[in-house]
């Protein structure tokens, strides 16, 4: 029983946060539809801290920010590092009306986290957030907290949920595209003696 309960912690766990993995989401969550607040969380200029810090200043700068998002959420809630800086958090149950506070809350624990190795170094999150909705898949409602992360990050350390009456209707929609940049690099061909 211990090697399953080892190999299961292994499979579905990251080493460095103590956080579920994205593994455990595509195995176990994506086509959960009970209801939940769903965050997408990214730290902000996480590349410029790895390239003036370096990396473990990054990594240090990770376990922060998911010891904060912990020290925020209840036992049955569930945080996942999802990517390199960036965590989905799943919170059991949370009704619309007090999303947002929870978000906001989130974003200024870790932005308030001490790196006592780095004491200089501040961190800080943008978050979209929604509520699942009814017999919606937690892929589906993921994918639109992405879009509500992607309008944070326009400012950062910023919490955006669907209820807020500053978004456009363009971010609002299912059919949001984030815009694309088209590098067109045209080659002389050169004949040489």
């Amino acid at each position: 029983m211990d090697s399953i309960t080892s190999y299961h912690t292994k499979l579905y766990h990251d080493a460095l946060t103590d956080s579920y993995n994205r593994r455990y989401f595509e195995d176990a969550l994506k086509e959960k539809t009970d209801p939940a607040g769903v965050a997408v969380l990214d730290l902000d200029d996480f590349k410029l801290i790895n390239d003036t810090y370096g990396h473990h200043a990054g990594d240090l700068a990770l376990e922060a920010a998911a010891n904060a998002i912990r020290a925020c959420v209840r036992d049955n809630d569930v945080l996942i590092r999802f990517g390199g800086d960036e965590f989905l958090l799943i919170l059991a149950n949370m009704p619309e009306k007090t999303l947002k506070k929870k978000l906001e809350k989130i974003r200024d624990q870790v932005h308030a986290a001490v790196i006592h190795e780095c004491p200089h170094l501040r961190v800080s999150v943008s978050i979209g957030g929604v509520t699942q909705g009814e017999h919606e898949t937690m892929d589906s409602a993921v994918r639109r907290a992405d879009r509500l992360l992607y309008h944070a990050k326009t400012t950062k350390n910023e919490v955006v949920v669907e209820s807020d009456n500053t978004l456009s209707e363009s971010v609002q929609t299912k059919n949001y595209v984030k815009p694309l940049i088209l590098i067109a690099v045209s080659y002389t061909h050169l004949t040489l003696p």
